[in-house]
């Protein structure tokens, strides 16, 4: 006994329990399991009522605040498309009737798409590419196609938004040089004479079109430094990223609503204004049958919401992953919807004005050429003849109408409708059939600065989110191997 070593007595504290009953077995592992850092990072006691933050991971930065990323949507989906196209697809498919395909592409296609690429990129953290990639690598390929059509688009969108900066500048003069066909040698130009000044100016002076693709004619400087211009915007509102983009969206995605409202209150005041009104919301229920209908209502959702262009999961890869997007959605998805509406009642107030304005002055010159043929003064010949000449050119009961007919005068017995049905849609419809109805207008250059500013504040907010869709899929990809500060000031 003496020269055995004495057994080393271990700490009261480390002695393993040894009889304990299964629950209390079950208290000690849990006590001990409670006791790791990583498991009590994620424990939460059923008391508690805080919110369980996850934090942000996006590298490239977040939001400044939820009305930020709000804006942003509605300044990516709300563009130039809301204002001149929209419009133009109520007129030529039945006015209000077509209210009923688009609400309902609204819901069946729309909406499901705008909340999956929202929810995909919020919830991942990353660009199309990155998104796609982690449901499988082969799907990859979508968030590359979407980064390619995205800066395919945006080059040409740039475009867009250089003819409306040229048209801004050009705005601020006395005399709009559109107002009035230019004079060479003391006569009027031809060609101008031939058609009408907003025409030209558009053609000639904007574009300087070449009178066909074997001449490129040369070089137009005034529209290249308006393009450079635009580039230069462009940088400017994404130099810091959505640090900078996030302060431009106050102004891009409001300014526009504002100007809208001031054409709404000045277009109800004008003559004609009724009669537009009355050709946009007046229904043709026959269209519902036409297959291309529903065709352009799909493709006009398409477009307007922005689906499958990338711009949208990356925006929302910069939001917070517990962000109730849901709500952002559907906000946003009738904010767009509301918007083209409105902008469609704006449209065709002016254009209701426009075709009242080019009727009296058809009137004026038939009342001209039947004046001219009795001899007699202009003020002999009121409207009703007009009419009754061109409804009736063969009625009996009225002399004149019966050896007179309205082809043999060369009457050009211009219709309301008709006139409202030849609008115009895209440039044609901003840049020469708005510019014309705008002279009309007092103090055109004024409704001039601030159409155009309206066109320019809507151009670059859906550009701001094109070129962003593709910068933050290159960086996700390590595609620039230049530093982020070099290419886009970050």
């Amino acid at each position: 006994m003496m020269g055995r070593k004495k057994e080393k007595e271990l700490p009261l504290q480390s002695l393993p329990p040894k009889h304990k009953s299964r629950a209390e077995d079950n208290d000690y592992k849990e006590s001990e399991a409670n006791d790791d850092p990583a498991v009590q990072q994620l424990n939460i006691s059923d008391e508690s009522t805080e919110e369980v933050v996850i934090p942000h991971t996006n590298p490239l930065g977040q939001w400044g605040n939820q009305i930020q990323f709000v804006l942003s949507l509605v300044a990516a989906s709300v563009g130039l498309g809301n204002i001149w196209r929209f419009p133009y697809l109520c007129q030529q498919h039945g006015g209000g009737v077509f209210l009923i395909p688009y609400t309902l592409m609204l819901f069946l296609e729309g909406i499901p798409m705008f909340y999956l690429e929202v929810a995909a990129g919020q919830r991942r953290q990353k660009g199309p590419i990155g998104v796609w990639k982690e449901k499988s690598p082969y799907m990859a390929g979508i968030g590359i196609g979407n980064c390619v059509v995205s800066f395919i688009i945006g080059l040409y969108y740039n475009v867009i938004i250089t003819w409306c900066l040229f048209y801004f500048g050009n705005s601020f003069q006395a005399e709009l040089p559109w107002a009035k066909c230019p004079v060479d040698n003391g006569t009027v130009v031809k060609e101008c004479e031939l058609s009408d000044s907003t025409t030209y100016f558009w053609h000639r002076e904007a574009l300087n079109a070449s009178p066909s693709i074997e001449e490129p004619g040369v070089m137009n400087w005034k529209m290249t430094l308006c393009l450079f211009s635009t580039w230069v915007v462009c940088y400017l509102c994404l130099c810091r990223g959505i640090k900078s983009a996030g302060k431009v969206v106050y102004v891009v995605s409001i300014v526009p609503y504002v100007i809208l409202t001031i054409f709404l209150v000045r277009g109800l005041m004008l003559p004609g204004a009724s009669s537009g009104l009355a050709h946009i919301l007046t229904p043709k229920w026959e269209k519902l049958g036409d297959p291309q209908v529903w065709l352009d209502a799909a493709t006009q959702i398409f477009f307007s919401f922005g689906v499958a262009f990338g711009y949208l999961v990356a925006f929302a890869s910069y939001s917070r992953h517990n962000n109730d997007c849901r709500r952002d959605v559907l906000l946003v998805s009738f904010t767009n919807y509301a918007t083209s509406i409105f902008a469609s009642v704006v449209i065709f107030c002016v254009l209701g004005f426009k075709a009242h304005t080019n009727f009296n002055d058809c009137l004026m010159r038939d009342r001209l050429v039947i004046a001219d043929y009795w001899g007699s003064n202009i003020s002999s010949v009121n409207d009703s003849v007009v009419f009754e000449m061109c409804n009736n050119p063969t009625d009996t009961n009225n002399t004149i109408v019966s050896v007179i007919n309205g082809s043999s005068l060369n009457l050009e017995c211009c219709q309301l409708t008709k006139l409202l049905d030849t609008s115009a849609q895209g440039t044609g419809l901003a840049f020469i059939v708005f510019t014309q109805a705008m002279l009309e207008f007092p103090a055109p250059p004024f409704w001039s600065v601030i159409f155009f500013l309206m066109l320019l504040t809507l151009g670059v907010g859906s550009q701001i989110a094109i070129i962003e869709g593709v910068i933050t899929t290159l960086c996700h990809i390590k595609a620039i191997r230049l530093r982020r500060e070099i290419i886009t000031g970050r």
